[in-house]
């Protein structure tokens, strides 16, 4: 979308919405306590076990993920926090308070698994394994736990923190005034500071300790791992979990999209897929993830759907995909949907009554927060396949069939292809990023398409 006013911060704030939302029940986190205990009595997890575990852990590098990048989005607003300036405007202290609140999210999610991994050698040793179903390489939870404690900078953090108790009422109070109640009520439920330094130390220790008793079987191995790096960074200084080259440029270039506008029509889905394994962790599979092309300004008021709104976006000229990100489903332009390294693009096979039906269906959804726990029972909030499935299921012929994953009934963008191309609901026009950097269509893009993952078509 295209930046505007007060874009960045309802954005955050939507961001953060979603990822307290997604964050593991009492319920679930007993769930995982009762199956450890029994894959250690047992001496292993059995499949729809192990499927929760890693549902949980997808999870929570998703909301890392999310939450760093809006981290990093909003550094700049409170630059002066960082040069130890304790005169932070009201401004600032709105952008610190909202990235404060994220920060604290990822260090208490994170002590989910902590504890769990910690009791029991079972837990840690699963969540080591390499899951290629879900981007995990080998050892990812110690390396996890590595950033908990080193990279992720705890002396930095723990500046940001008295800072937030030194200046609690200007925060809340700035918070307030600019009709951010939501985050206030985050700050408030997470009941800070309930966690001491204290707290976070023992913890560590803790983690040290156990590292080196499961170390004690090997020799030659050097323990990695430093208490908190003393540099006074600040809280935006975080590390995504194997992540590499971030900030190279993405194969799909401006020039390829300007190419690509002339062929698309209203109705078209978009799968995409990034190069770095970690955008597509909590996304399994090659293909992760999917967009609803709407059309142009023009094509939307030919078919009557020239009035759009998703809460903060009216429809304009440079609005044609409806998305479902970290920051909700929500209205964007082409370029934003396209900042990635492959793409392939679906057509319906519908009649124009029938396509101006389901972009009514996926529209209604526009404004919804993004939903983290990939449940599709509910339709509050939603993941970017849910949009589309949502979308087409029940229009014409189309009846996508989900399947259960990690106890949820879901449709992976994966599924989607195989669904949509072996019932000859969709027709795959456009592939762009496999094999080479260049546009393949009809039964060349078909074929391509196929050979990239798993295909039943």
């Amino acid at each position: 979308m295209t930046t505007k006013s007060g874009s960045i911060i309802d954005n955050a704030v939507r961001t953060l919405q979603a990822s307290y939302a997604g964050l593991p029940t009492e319920t679930e986190m007993a769930s995982l306590i009762t199956d450890s205990q029994n894959a250690e009595i047992r001496g292993y997890y059995d499949p729809i076990e192990d499927e929760r575990l890693r549902e949980a852990y997808a999870r929570y590098l998703g909301i890392r993920v999310s939450i760093w990048q809006m981290i990093q989005t909003l550094k700049p607003r409170f630059e002066k926090f960082k040069s130890g300036n304790a005169s932070l405007g009201e401004a600032e202290h709105q952008a610190f308070g909202i990235a404060f609140c994220g920060a604290e999210i990822i260090v208490r999610t994170g002590e989910y698994l902590i504890d769990l991994a910690r009791k029991r050698d079972i837990v840690w040793k699963k969540l080591d394994e390499a899951e290629l179903r879900y981007g995990l390489k080998r050892k990812s939870f110690t390396r996890l736990y590595r950033q908990l404690t080193s990279a992720f900078k705890m002396h930095g953090f723990y500046q940001a923190r008295d800072y937030f108790d030194a200046n609690r009422s200007k925060i809340m109070d700035s918070l307030e005034k600019a009709d951010l109640k939501s985050v206030v009520e985050i700050l408030k439920a997470l009941n800070l500071p309930a966690a001491s330094r204290g707290d976070h130390l023992r913890r560590y220790r803790r983690f040290v300790n156990f590292s080196l008793r499961r170390r004690s079987h090997s020799t030659g191995r050097k323990m990695m791992f430093m208490l908190f790096e003393a540099t006074g960074s600040d809280i935006a200084e975080l590390k995504i979990p194997l992540v590499k080259n971030i900030g190279a440029p993405k194969r799909v270039t401006p020039k390829v999209i300007e190419g690509l506008k002339s062929q698309l029509l209203p109705g078209d889905v978009f799968i995409t897929r990034h190069d770095d394994a970690m955008s597509n962790v909590f996304l399994p599979g090659f293909w992760p993830h999917g967009a609803l092309y709407i059309g142009t300004a023009k094509e939307r008021a030919a078919m009557g759907l020239d009035i759009i709104s998703d809460g903060m976006v009216k429809s304009d000229a440079a609005i044609n995909i409806l998305e479902a990100k970290k920051d909700g489903v929500l209205l964007r332009n082409i370029e934003e949907t396209l900042a990635v390294d492959a793409f392939t693009v679906l057509r319906p096979r519908l009649t124009e009554v029938d396509m101006k039906k389901a972009l009514n269906k996926a529209l209604s959804h526009a404004g919804k927060l993004y939903d983290f726990v990939f449940d599709f029972g509910t339709s509050d909030r939603l993941v970017c396949t849910e949009v589309i499935y949502r979308a087409y299921h029940g229009v014409g012929s189309i009846d996508f069939e989900l399947s259960t994953k990690a106890g949820r009934k879901c449709l992976s963008a994966e599924d989607f292809l195989n669904q949509a191309i072996s019932n000859n609901w969709f027709d795959p026009i456009l592939l762009y990023g496999v094999g080479a950097d260049v546009f393949l269509s009809g039964d060349d893009a078909k074929q391509e398409l196929a050979g990239s993952f798993e295909a039943d078509f």
